[in-house]
C-alpha cells in the first residue's frame, strides 16, 4: 500500500469516525431528554389516514424533485434515468455516510446518459440543484421572520444563513456568466504551474459548465418554482402531524421547522442523517414552545418515510438500470477519492 493510498484510507477513516460523533451526541442528546412516555402517545394519536396523507405528499414531492434533477441535467437525459439516479443515490446516502450517494448518482447519470459526459459537469449539475434547493428552503426560512415575536438571536441566524447563501449565489452567476474570460484569466495568472493548468482549471472549467442554468433564467425559475412545491409538500407533512399530535399550533411553524431539520441534516453524520435530523427538529420546535417528546415524535415519522420510501424505490432504480449495488458503492468510493469511475 502506497503512502498517498494510507493518507487516503487515514482521511476517510477521520471523516467516517467525526460523522458517527455527530450522529452519536445528536441521539445521546435526544434520548437522556425525552420523556418516553409522552413519546409513546404523541405517536399513538396519529391515524392511519394520517399516514397515508404524509406518504402521498412525500412521494409527489418526490416526483417533482425527479422532474427538478431533470430539468437542470438537460435534454441530453431521459427524465426515468434522472428519477432512478436521484432515488438509487439516496438509497446511498440512507447506507453509506459522508453524503456519498450525490457521487454515486452522478457515476449513474454519466453511465446512463445519452451522450458522453464527463463527471465534473454532472456533479456540478447536482451541485446546483442542491444549491437552489438551500435557496429555496432559506426564502421559506426568512418568510418566518415577521412572526417570530422576541426571538432575536433566531432571527439573526436566519438573516447570516440566508445572507451566505445568497453570496455564494451571486459568486457562481457571476461565474458563470463569464466563465471563459475567468477560465482565460486563471490560464494567464496560473499557467506556468504545471498541477494548476492541467488539473485545477481544466476541472473548473467543467465544473462551471455545470452551472448553466443560472443564465437560463427561464429553465432557473422553473426547477426554482418546482423546488418549492417540493417544500410545501414536507411542510404539509409537518402540518397534518401538528394536527394529529399537539393541542396548539401554527400554521407558519412548518416554514421554520422543515428548514431547520433540514440544514442541520447537510452536516457529515451517520448514513440516512440519523440522529442529526431528529435533533434540528425538535430543537426548532423548542423555539416555539413544543414538547421534545411531541416533536421527536413528529421529525421520526417525516425521517423514516423520507428515508424508506427513496430506499425502496432506489432498490428497484439499481434493478431497472441494469446495475449491481456493490459494484456502485466501489465507484462512488473511488471517485470520492480522486479515482475513475
Amino acid at each position: 500500500m502506497t503512502e498517498a493510498s494510507k493518507s487516503s484510507r487515514a482521511g476517510d477513516f477521520v471523516r467516517v469516525a467525526v460523522a458517527l460523533l455527530i450522529s452519536g451526541v445528536a441521539i445521546w442528546l435526544l434520548v437522556r431528554q425525552i420523556d418516553l412516555q409522552a413519546f409513546k402517545a404523541a405517536l399513538r394519536s396519529l391515524t392511519p389516514l394520517a399516514m397515508v396523507l404524509i406518504i402521498a405528499c412525500f412521494t409527489v414531492g418526490l416526483f417533482v424533485r425527479g422532474l427538478v434533477c431533470w430539468l437542470i441535467l438537460g435534454k441530453e437525459f431521459t427524465f426515468s434515468a434522472a428519477f432512478w439516479a436521484m432515488n438509487v443515490g439516496y438509497l446511498l446516502n440512507s447506507i453509506l455516510p459522508l453524503r456519498l450517494g450525490e457521487v454515486g448518482r452522478a457515476v449513474l447519470l454519466v453511465r446512463h446518459g445519452k451522450g458522453k459526459h464527463n463527471y465534473p459537469e454532472v456533479f456540478a449539475a447536482i451541485v446546483t440543484e442542491r444549491m437552489m434547493d438551500l435557496m429555496v428552503g432559506s426564502l421559506f426560512f426568512l418568510a418566518t421572520l415577521p412572526l417570530m415575536v422576541g426571538e432575536s438571536n433566531l432571527k439573526r441566524v436566519v438573516i447570516i444563513t440566508a445572507a451566505a447563501l445568497l453570496i455564494a449565489s451571486g459568486v457562481i452567476f457571476v461565474s458563470t456568466r463569464y466563465r471563459e474570460r475567468l477560465v482565460s484569466w486563471l490560464q494567464d495568472r496560473f499557467g506556468s504551474k504545471k498541477l494548476i493548468k492541467e488539473k485545477v482549471i481544466p476541472a473548473l472549467d467543467k465544473l462551471l459548465t455545470g452551472f448553466q442554468i443560472f443564465q437560463k433564467p427561464k429553465l432557473f425559475f422553473a426547477a426554482f418554482f418546482l423546488l418549492a412545491v417540493s417544500w410545501a409538500m414536507t411542510m404539509v407533512e409537518f402540518t397534518i402531524l401538528q394536527d394529529a399530535i399537539l393541542n396548539r399550533s401554527q400554521w407558519w411553524w412548518p416554514l421554520l421547522i422543515t428548514p431547520a431539520s433540514a440544514f442541520v441534516n447537510a452536516l457529515p453524520a451517520a448514513p440516512a442523517g440519523l440522529g442529526v435530523f431528529e435533533a434540528g427538529a425538535v430543537a426548532a420546535y423548542s423555539l416555539v414552545g413544543v414538547g421534545k417528546a411531541d416533536a421527536l415524535a413528529m421529525a421520526l415519522v417525516v425521517h423514516a418515510v423520507q428515508v424508506i420510501i427513496p430506499v425502496f424505490i432506489g432498490m428497484i432504480g439499481i434493478y431497472v438500470m441494469g446495475e449491481n449495488l456493490g459494484s456502485l458503492v466501489r465507484s462512488a468510493r473511488r471517485q470520492a477519492g480522486g479515482g475513475e469511475l
